[in-house]
């Protein structure tokens, strides 16, 4: 009976890991797909829906066509996420590093959320699709940047738009090395009164502003409004706390910090800036803030702007500032 159970183990680690490999080339840009296709006999890297739509969006994007190409995750043919098992899943990650040993690329884009599982043992592409990873091979740390699955960019072509921007970025950030940051800086306002009012001054002078808050939470019933960040002019930008456990300005002084900003939010002249403001204005208004004039909601008007792309602050990021691209 142990001999016939290590037999059945031995099969179930084995199940599955195919060892069909297609041989890589020299192109140091690889995209990595979910497995292969079998079909008439003939073994290809999508289906056909999907192989049109992907390389007739490749053609659009910056990347050279003899700069890249394909590898399988998954050394198999037509399976999906569901199919695949952990242990199976670890054979499948071992080949697919070979295979990228051997080629030693300088970006990989995992496509879809298989790709993305097998090579960095996460999951969850819809929310982290353009944002920035990295894995060593021998020894070389090689950026990532997983986006979305052919198949999703042929049955919703609305999201064509963001596998451009997210190939875009990662191609112009770590291949042509020009998205890098630009320092801007911001300066933190703890305990100097003085200092304070002198950078409101310049806020009070301005035409437009934005403002963010970090809070305890999201209950703004319940949390704390922890600290308070403004932005104004070309690259101006200062940061209060308020209720924060390292604040060093005393209750009176933050209680004139709120009479500044309490003046700032009605002012008519000023245009205030905030994403998902809503959020922040109950904050505000627990606080003590309690009238608002000529205020603007970034998420709101990229709405406007194209309603099928998301509009969260950090796609809006990727979008508009590549350079910042979130790091895990």
């Amino acid at each position: 009976m142990d001999k016939l159970e290590k037999l059945f183990e031995t099969f179930e680690e084995s199940e599955g890991v195919c060892d069909f490999r297609i041989p890589v080339g020299d192109e140091k840009i690889v995209f990595v797909h979910d497995c292969y296709q079998k079909k008439y006999g003939k073994v290809f890297e999508f289906k056909d829906e999907e192989y049109q739509t992907l390389t007739s969006l490749l053609r659009k994007t910056k990347i050279p066509p003899s700069s890249y190409q394909f590898v399988a995750a998954v050394k198999t043919f037509n399976v999906t996420e569901d199919d695949i098992t952990t242990v199976q899943l670890k054979g499948h990650r071992d080949a697919l590093a070979e295979d990228l040993e051997a080629i030693m690329p300088d970006l990989i884009i995992p496509l879809g959320n298989l790709a993305m599982k097998t090579l960095l043992k996460k999951s969850g592409i819809t929310s982290k699709r353009g944002k920035e990873f990295a894995v060593d091979i021998e020894g070389k740390i090689i950026p990532v940047v997983p986006t979305l699955h052919p198949f999703s960019l042929y049955a919703e072509p609305k999201l064509r738009g963001l596998f451009l921007q997210d190939i875009d970025n990662a191609y112009t950030k770590f291949i042509l090395r020009e998205n890098k940051l630009d320092g801007s800086p911001y300066e933190l306002v703890n305990g100097d009164i003085d200092r304070f009012n002198e950078l409101m001054d310049s806020v009070d002078a301005s035409d437009a502003v934005s403002f963010d808050l970090e809070t305890g939470g999201l209950d703004f019933k319940k949390h704390k409004l922890m600290t308070l960040g403004i932005s104004y002019g070309e690259k101006q930008a200062f940061v209060v706390p308020i209720s924060h456990k390292e604040c060093e300005f005393t209750p009176n002084e933050v209680e004139h910090i709120k009479s500044r900003v309490i003046s700032l939010m009605k002012n008519p002249n000023i245009v205030k800036i905030a994403h998902n403001a809503k959020f922040d204005l109950k904050f505000l208004m627990n606080w003590g803030v309690s009238e608002f004039n000529n205020i603007e909601d970034t998420q709101v008007l990229h709405s406007l702007v194209d309603e099928n792309l998301p509009h969260a602050l950090m796609d809006l990021v990727k979008q508009y500032f590549p350079k910042e691209l979130e790091t895990f």
